[in-house]
């Protein structure tokens, strides 16, 4: 199936009905929430998304994500390359009643009368997939350590002195 733009919204319920398959991309810049976590906003989105009704009776969104972007490498401040992989079942509810009523395995998206925002749905579910923080691998980050910085006064030299916890053994009763 050939990818299409992004849907901005949709009416959910009619096409949960009608069992309807997105196949989107979206650049990583048109979803500011997701490119606020990350090193840049190059990149795309590639979303799978099928709208559809259960054996249950349940209106579901279930999908799968993908994005190759930049994050900030947590040793070296620098840009390194990620993929991020989401994949989400949401049921969508029109109350905080059905919300509730739902099983533990689907997650509500509550949307009363308004549209479904496909694009905040996709960032959310992006944001909660992106690592909490990221490295390179240890032979490939920049890190390098402050050669230009003169080394404090007697660096390296241990002295030995009294124990701060010498006077310890003077309380202790004698037998």
């Amino acid at each position: 199936m050939q990818r299409q733009p992004l849907p901005k919204q949709l009416d959910a319920r009619k096409l949960c009905i009608s069992a309807a398959e997105i196949c989107a991309k979206i650049s990583v810049s048109e979803l500011p929430r997701f490119a606020a976590g990350l090193a840049s906003d190059n990149g795309e989105v590639m979303a799978d998304i099928k709208l559809y009704r259960d054996e249950q009776g349940f209106y579901r969104v279930d999908g799968k994500a993908r994005a190759a972007v930049e994050v900030s490498c947590e040793r070296c401040l620098q840009a390194m390359p990620i993929e991020i992989a989401a994949e989400f079942a949401l049921a969508l509810v029109w109350t905080e009643e059905q919300a509730k009523a739902l099983p533990k395995s689907l997650d509500p998206v509550i949307l009363g009368e308004e549209l479904l925002a496909l694009d905040e749905l996709l960032q959310d579910e992006l944001i909660i997939s992106t690592p909490f923080v990221s490295y390179h691998n240890i032979d490939e980050c920049k890190t390098t350590a402050p050669t230009d910085y003169p080394a404090p006064e007697g660096a390296g030299i241990e002295e030995k002195g009294e124990s701060p916890f010498s006077v310890l053994g003077s309380l202790k009763p004698q037998d």
